[in-house]
């Protein structure tokens, strides 16, 4: 018996009241979300939500286009494919199989096998022309997207299957030094026999803090993905060869870590320098080497590489890469990987967690705390007087923890889940209530049979559902002009009426907060490179 069931029972009413708005939002999106002009079964981002007008990419020469990003509508199809499991109705599902079967249809390319989709690719809602920023001249590119690949396998196997295999080949770019590309290239043809190439380590831990060099970045975003996808390849074939280079990849980023500490790594070579540094230390590209050497290097000598930064953006390293990991040993178990993905979690909290302040220090993976440090020079981190400071521990941060405790029954990770728990449960709901806290407290007292944390889930649905749900739609707050599908209000509210009634278990997983566009778009008189999730979302409403 589930924990969640006796609150069914206490607040069934307030239950069918979110379902009935989870309704509403659908029908909306659903109906609002559509070209006007062209009506088709693609849906746009996102739209305003006063006049429902598309969210638009506005780009340096002047012309705009609404914005269909498959790639940035996955949570959307999760939330179509929960709601008829909460529901029993089909219809729901059924929107997002057509959805999917009307991509697939249309907007595949026939040679690389990739879809037309990603962080710099998109269709044009209205003339369902591609489109992207024209500074990434429309590359492929997926970092922590995990589509639902398992809604798309269902809807078209062979499509699906042969982006794998497409979305590898386009994306490792040397086989022998394991040269990633975070941009794919669509002109290179599909190859069926992508998981046959050998397999070897490029990764010495002797010669560390030597990394590899490679063109390409190695970036643990983008290599997420494609470890997702060999995985999601094998389950889906049987191949052994796919899992076998999904572990291996994974592999490389463990074998760069720090053999000291064991934190985790960034990326796990060096961009190789391949032009002359220029005096102009706010040019930053890769091709002038390693950035973090360059900006740090002559401070904090050969510990500063790209690869041990833990002073920037934590979300691919704790959050998006652990997620991808459990959920493939959720279907696919393999020790060895769930002990390399638990150690990297163990070994960065044991340095960088602050139990008083419940905060995360910034550092590099050596262990040395930069609390305080300030930037000497301008550089890829930031301009020179930037100074360090701890991260917030957000509740987004537990739920690895908690999957992995799940999986491993390690009693450390409990340990250290229930004192960052206790922390957050001081501080005001209102400030700290977040979709994916809510389903960290959901999975944790199921998971321990627990009705104080079941209780506690139910508050933080109540402060989410107030929070969120307005104009009959899911969005950021009543102060926000646009609706994003990607957001994960829904999702996660469902998660939780799914628990009450003793379905859990029966609806899609949550592994990430969504997708992306990034590229130069013309603002306020000038072009800039920017992201829509950092820059057209958060737009409010003018009183």
């Amino acid at each position: 018996m589930s924990i969640f069931e006796n609150l069914y029972t206490s607040r069934k009413s307030q239950l069918d009241e979110w379902v009935a708005a989870l309704d509403s939002h659908i029908a909306c999106v659903q109906d609002k979300g559509r070209s006007q002009s062209q009506p088709t079964l693609l849906l746009a981002d996102g739209f305003d939500v006063e006049n429902y007008a598309p969210a638009m990419w506005q780009f340096p020469d002047g012309h705009s286009a609404p914005i269909s990003n498959f790639a940035s509508q996955q949570n959307w199809l999760r939330t179509l494919c929960a709601m008829s499991v909460v529901t029993g109705n089909e219809r729901y599902q059924q929107h997002a199989i057509a959805q999917s079967e009307y991509f697939l249809d249309h907007f595949v390319d026939d040679n690389s096998g990739l879809f037309f989709w990603g962080g710099h690719r998109f269709i044009n809602l209205d003339t369902l022309a591609g489109e992207g920023p024209e500074s990434k001249a429309q590359v492929h590119e997926l970092k922590h997207h995990l589509p639902y690949y398992a809604l798309l396998h269902r809807v078209n196997a062979e499509k699906t299957l042969n982006f794998f295999q497409g979305f590898w080949n386009a994306h490792v770019e040397d086989w022998d030094s394991l040269d990633l590309g975070r941009h794919g290239d669509y002109s290179k043809k599909r190859d069926p026999n992508v998981f046959l190439h050998a397999r070897h380590d490029v990764v010495d831990p002797a010669q560390w803090p030597v990394l590899p060099l490679t063109k390409g970045l190695t970036f643990v975003n983008a290599g997420t993905d494609l470890i997702y996808a060999a995985f999601k390849y094998a389950e889906y074939t049987g191949d052994s060869h796919a899992a076998a280079w999904g572990k291996h990849l994974y592999r490389q980023y463990v074998l760069a870590r720090n053999p000291e500490t064991g934190m985790p790594v960034y990326q796990f070579s060096s961009p190789q320098q391949r032009q002359p540094v220029p005096e102009d230390d706010n040019q930053t590209q890769s091709w002038f080497g390693d950035r973090a050497q360059r900006q740090f290097g002559p401070e904090f000598g050969e510990i500063a590489r790209e690869a041990n930064v833990l002073f920037r953006d934590m979300r691919p390293l704790l959050i998006d890469n652990p997620l991808a990991m459990l959920d493939i040993l959720r279907t696919q178990p393999d020790a060895e990987m769930l002990d390399w993905v638990i150690s990297g979690l163990k070994n960065y909290y044991q340095y960088a967690y602050d139990v008083a302040s419940n905060t995360l220090r910034p550092m590099w993976n050596n262990g040395q705390d930069m609390t305080g440090y300030r930037f000497k020079r301008d550089g890829y981190y930031g301009k020179a007087g930037t100074e360090l400071k701890p991260f917030a521990l957000e509740g987004d941060y537990l739920l690895p923890l908690v999957r992995a405790y799940r999986l491993s029954g390690d009693e450390d990770l409990y340990a250290l889940v229930n004192t960052m728990l206790t922390r957050l449960n001081k501080e005001d709901i209102q400030h700290i209530a977040s979709p994916v806290l809510l389903l960290t407290v959901i999975e944790l007292a199921e998971h321990k049979q627990s009705e104080s944390w079941a209780h506690y889930a139910a508050q933080l649905a109540g402060v989410l559902f107030e929070q969120h749900f307005h104009r009959g739609l899911f969005v950021r707050s009543a102060q926000h002009r646009y609706v994003r599908l990607d957001d994960t209000y829904p999702l996660a509210l469902l998660t939780f009426v799914a628990a009450c009634r003793n379905k859990l278990n029966d609806i899609p997983p949550y592994l990430t907060q969504g997708g992306y566009v990034h590229g130069d778009f013309h603002v306020n008189g000038e072009n800039r490179i920017v992201y829509d999730v950092e820059l057209i979302y958060p737009e409010l409403l003018t009183a």
